[in-house]
């Protein structure tokens, strides 16, 4: 009985309820028009909670919202940021989740050819970005350039649409599934130059407990190993850089 006892007083020590912040990016975490929050890495993170017996609660937030939210919630786990140089010492970034591509991209019917790099430098090119996120860090903090700002994705997908932006910096998966959600072929999307490949990782503050971060980065960790993780990612038509 006492031995009984004990087993269930370390479990309860162990098993936590965990609360997190789901930043909106499709397709890695999705707002449906009803239900719960879904998308690749929400199911990530439901079997990994699944498999600690945890039980998570998912408050889905915009981007630039969840990445300020975060500093002020010392117990909750923030899903899905880019590692980068910029944020580095900002977030304790407990386990990679997913491999993206970061890149230019144009529409085929203003712009045919893979737009880089040198014909930002040389050209009047208007660049649509999500507010905050990887893609605005880098163009932020290497160039010159001129840059119009969404609060969401879907925006800038319209607004290459309608010729209102000349070119749009974000992950390669969002672009897809944003082109697709909005109505628009993919084959109008042309993937010019990468500007980083970086993960997507499960992060928190940086005073997040070292012995819970621990428990999930071994979780998924294990999921990476059994195949599990692809398994998911695989679903939302996920393409690898």
């Amino acid at each position: 009985m006492r031995l009984l006892l004990l087993l269930c007083l370390l479990h309860s020590s162990l098993a936590h309820a965990v609360t997190l912040l789901a930043a909106e990016v499709p397709p890695f975490v999705i707002r449906p028009q009803q239900g719960a929050p879904t998308g690749m890495a929400i199911e990530v993170m439901e079997e990994a909670a699944r498999r600690l017996h945890e039980s998570l609660t998912i408050e889905l937030l915009p981007f630039p919202r969840a990445l300020s939210q975060i500093h002020h919630r010392p117990d909750a786990l923030l899903l899905p940021p880019a590692w980068s140089p910029v944020r580095a010492e900002r977030l304790s970034w407990v386990a990679p989740l997913i491999e993206e591509s970061f890149v230019l991209l144009t529409d085929r019917r203003y712009h045919p050819e893979p737009l880089t790099l040198k014909e930002l430098d040389q050209q009047n090119v208007l660049i649509g970005t999500l507010r905050d996120s990887f893609s605005h860090e880098w163009l932020n903090g290497r160039r010159d350039l001129r840059i119009e700002l969404a609060h969401d994705e879907q925006l800038n997908a319209q607004k290459l649409a309608r010729g209102r932006i000349q070119g749009w910096a974000a992950s390669w998966n969002t672009a897809r599934y944003q082109q697709q959600q909005n109505g628009l072929p993919l084959e109008r999307l042309v993937r010019g130059e990468e500007l980083a490949r970086t993960h997507l990782y499960l992060a928190a503050a940086p005073d997040f407990p070292t012995a819970l971060a621990a428990r999930w980065q071994q979780v998924i960790a294990q999921m990476r190993q059994d195949g599990s993780l692809a398994r998911i990612l695989a679903q939302y038509d996920y393409q690898a850089p």
